[in-house]
């Protein structure tokens, strides 16, 4: 590998997933840059577009690689100029022909989300590997976040970490946490436990707030598909492997892996090997849930008891804050149990707005025993989601939406109940 440059005035934008360079060259290559590229960068950054361009289109023209990143960038996502993709990659091409890491990092990007370009993961992948062996960070994240979804390059959970240290001495912050997920999963002891058990954690006045997993055997909770190619429910229900198996309403066993842990919020993304196996994924909604807004969820609560088919239950919003105003979560009144982690919290147009993710209850000090509260449960905002699929590309086959359509409890149910699915993991 090549050894590591040193990078300065490198601006990483997670919206498009694209790197905006001054300076991001060899040291060497560095001291000959003209002072007025600096220039440009500070009527840049003052929102002076037009003398930025006025600066950097001759230097892009004689052939400086940093002009002509942030060239395409400004044409990549209209800042100052109109949008002009065909623009944009020829900037960055120009550049990545100079094997410049951060706009082959950003040409890579445009391949692998199939902006004005036909979706090829396997070529991102390559440019990728490129730009990472320069040393840039965010290329070698989101390579080994590629190694390890096996994304247009075979699934290698080795390659995968090797990369995701190599970003992580860098101080890339994601590819840390996933690391460290990574390791929890492979040291979390002897696994989950019964069914109708609960892991449940202290909270302040006697209150437990209740996340369920079995204490032995296999543990079992809700996914659901979205159109970036996974499928998503609770980190907690899988916590203990990175194989899982999802199951649909036909009963259909569908072999998965564990690609993203965000243990924080509770959240696993799943993928699998063939995309067109999942059902239509569910539609995410843009807009919060409001105080009081009706809300439903469909899921497979204690299957060894009441069987395999999905249960739908109902109820409203009834905090837009969780436990002790925690702004992540809504307090709903929606039944839930164990077998419900993981399901979809879905407004009246059949969005997700949530994550349904535990439960309220109140310990007793003689005994231990936990009483749970009646239709005090909580689910994670569907912001949270959101983010984490910053972090993943979506896959070279997606998902088709179900429609966004307000219907009755009834209607909705016959909508959505075959895109959601068992998940298990051993």
């Amino acid at each position: 590998m090549k050894n590591r440059q040193k990078f300065s005035f490198l601006l990483l934008t997670l919206l498009g997933a694209i790197a905006l360079s001054v300076c991001a060259v060899p040291r060497a290559e560095a001291e000959f840059q003209s002072p007025g590229f600096l220039s440009g960068w500070t009527a840049y950054n003052q929102g002076n577009y037009n003398e930025a361009l006025r600066i950097w289109v001759p230097l892009a023209e004689a052939g400086d690689s940093n002009a002509q990143i942030n060239l395409g960038v400004m044409y990549d996502y209209g800042r100052g100029v109109p949008h002009n993709p065909e623009l944009a990659i020829k900037w960055y091409g120009a550049a990545a022909q100079q094997n410049n890491c951060v706009a082959l990092y950003n040409l890579g990007a445009m391949y692998a989300q199939g902006r004005c370009l036909t979706q090829d993961v396997e070529r991102a992948a390559r440019l990728y590997e490129k730009a990472a062996e320069q040393g840039l960070a965010i290329a070698q994240y989101t390579l080994g976040m590629l190694y390890f979804s096996g994304e247009g390059v075979s699934h290698d959970p080795d390659r995968a970490r090797f990369w995701l240290r190599e970003a992580a001495e860098q101080d890339c912050e994601e590819a840390r946490q996933q690391l460290a997920a990574m390791d929890a999963s492979l040291t979390s002891g002897n696994g989950p436990g019964a069914l109708d058990g609960a892991v449940a954690v202290e909270t302040s006045r006697g209150a437990r707030l209740t996340s369920f997993e079995p204490s032995r055997g296999t543990s079992v909770g809700t996914a659901w598909p979205i159109a970036a190619g996974y499928a998503v429910t609770n980190n907690h229900v899988v916590s203990a492997t990175n194989d899982v198996l999802l199951v649909n309403t036909d009963g259909e066993e569908i072999r998965a892996s564990v690609v993203v842990r965000d243990e924080i919020n509770d959240i696993a993304l799943v993928s699998v090997r063939d995309v067109r196996r999942l059902p239509p994924a569910l539609p995410l909604s843009n807009s919060r849930a409001r105080l009081g807004a009706s809300v439903f969820t469909i899921g497979f609560p204690r299957i060894d008891e009441m069987g395999k088919t999905p249960k739908i239950t109902d109820g409203i919003v009834s905090a837009v804050n969780g436990y002790q105003d925690d702004p992540r979560f809504y307090q709903i009144s929606v039944p839930i149990q164990p077998g419900n982690s993981g399901g979809p919290l879905l407004n009246m147009n059949g969005e997700v707005v949530g994550l349904v993710s535990a439960m309220l209850g109140s310990s007793n000090a003689s005994t231990g025993e936990t009483s749970f509260l009646p239709m005090v449960n909580y689910a994670l905002k569907i912001e949270a989601v959101q983010d984490l699929l910053k972090h993943l590309p979506r896959k070279t086959r997606g998902l088709p939406e179900l429609p966004k359509r307000s219907d009755n409890l009834e209607g909705l149910a016959a909508r959505i109940q075959s895109s959601v699915l068992i998940v298990k993991a051993e």
